[in-house]
């Protein structure tokens, strides 16, 4: 219930963003979305038989090849340049090519750079080697969609899924951001959710909790913010189980857990040898935190962490620490301030899709009379989705449907990005990585709800 809940906040969300910020022209977008969400809920079943009749292989070239020819045109039309931490996560990337060695500082996680480092060494270091090489990530996100939607929901709404995702707007043309954690951030997550689904219909259960496992960390090592996975993880299980006495289900989450913790060890020793502490994965944790949650926060990013200078991970461990102490004294000491920041955190992430658009470029120089399209194009994206996500979650409100193992894995998801973006910075980049198992969700939903009915009326 909660889950669907949220569905109609953000929905809400999305309808106040225009006004808030006073660009009216945001509602032409948003009116747009309403108009395609109209059409497809009309046009699909009309398609749906010819989409089916598509061989297996011939619909996963079209899932694959498509978007990565239209992002590859996008790629060498732009020539964008990558900006803020696109850049540093970049840089970092020449510095471990150059002398084998990563930052002491350990601000960004090590996995994006890694990435890099190993296509820059093969086809040279450039920006467009470094888009390029999120290509063959971003083609895994609508066929993981489909693997998933295969294994949970019917064939048609796998197949719509796949497509949905292959052709959203937002997934297309972040790449011109030049990344630095989305799409290995985002193949993890969803390998870990699949894992969480197989792992309830398989009879060697061990083997999904191992891969999960396996992804999970992986996917930490790209945003820390996947270190709650343990966590997310055992919720999902007690929530399908629904108990807590199944030997199974605790085998399966200490298989999790287990290969989880052995994929990010060599990193964390790697961290204990460097600063002599715990430090999971990166040192920015807590510099985002105070970021967020200081007098002159907007909810998105503060300069105030990083106006001090930090050279050793003495020093880094040190200014971690005091940032860490004044957030909490500022949420402590102003609940009334933290209140309104966690409302701007979440209308800035949950209530537009256009924030990154600022991110991308025309070889360096400013999009000109590209910014609006591109940002209207966006909109137009995430308000079909929130729209669509909001329709079906008023009908399963209305009809009293228990949740899905599905739409359970989609909740915890979700529901965790509104937790943790309530404490950190706000940005639409935040809600991108749930995109695909939103689209998935939605198609499922009336698919569910068409079977009900049928089975009802037979």
């Amino acid at each position: 219930m909660i889950f669907r809940l949220a569905a109609l906040v953000t929905l809400g969300m999305v309808l106040c963003f225009p006004a808030w910020k006073g660009v009216w022209t945001g509602y032409v977008a948003i009116a747009m979305g309403a108009s395609l969400y109209v059409c497809f809920t009309r046009t699909i079943p009309r398609w749906t038989p010819s989409l089916l009749r598509l061989q297996e292989g011939f619909y996963i070239a079209i899932l694959i090849l498509l978007p990565t020819v239209i992002q590859l045109s996008l790629i060498f039309a732009f020539r964008s340049k990558p900006s803020l931490d696109g850049l540093f996560v970049y840089r970092e990337a020449l510095t471990l090519l150059e002398t084998g060695r990563m930052n002491p500082l350990t601000y960004y996680p090590p996995a994006q750079i890694w990435y890099y480092a190993l296509f820059f060494k093969l086809f040279g270091a450039s920006p467009l080697v470094a888009q390029l090489c999120q290509i063959p990530l971003m083609a895994m996100v609508p066929m993981l969609v489909y693997l998933i939607g295969r294994d949970t929901c019917s064939l048609a709404a796998a197949r719509w899924a796949g497509i949905g995702t292959a052709f959203y707007p937002g997934l297309l043309f972040y790449v011109l951001t030049t990344p630095y954690y989305f799409s290995l951030y985002a193949v993890c997550m969803l390998l870990m959710v699949w894992s969480w689904l197989r792992m309830q219909t398989k009879a060697h259960f061990w083997i999904p909790a191992l891969a999960g496992g396996v992804a999970a960390g992986c996917g930490a090592l790209a945003k820390a913010v996947l270190l709650i996975a343990p966590a997310q993880t055992l919720l999902f299980m007690i929530l399908t189980a629904g108990t807590l006495r199944r030997w199974r289900l605790w085998l399966a989450w200490g298989a999790f857990v287990f290969a989880m913790m052995a994929t990010i060890s060599p990193w964390v020793l790697r961290n204990q040898r460097v600063f002599g502490n715990l430090i999971p994965v990166a040192t920015s944790g807590p510099l985002v935190f105070y970021s967020a949650n200081n007098p002159v926060s907007n909810g998105l990013y503060c300069s105030l962490p990083d106006e001090k200078s930090v050279t050793t991970p003495a020093e880094m461990l040190a200014h971690g620490k005091y940032c860490r102490q004044q957030a909490w004294e500022f949420i402590r000491g102003h609940p009334r301030n933290f209140a309104r920041l966690i409302w701007l955190k979440w209308l800035h992430t949950w209530g537009t899709e256009t924030t990154f658009v600022e991110l991308i470029n025309i070889n360096g120089q400013p999009l000109g009379k590209w910014h609006q399209a591109l940002r209207a194009t966006m909109l137009t994206g995430w308000a079909t989705l929130a729209i669509a996500w909001g329709v079906t979650a008023i009908m399963s409100i209305c009809r009293r449907l228990p949740p899905t193992p599905l739409e359970t894995a989609v909740g915890i998801i979700v529901l965790s990005k509104f937790v943790i973006y309530a404490l950190y910075e706000g940005g639409a980049r935040h809600h991108l990585p749930g995109v695909p198992l939103l689209i998935l969700l939605v198609f499922f939903m009336p698919n569910l709800l068409h079977h009900r009915q049928a089975g009802a009326s037979s």
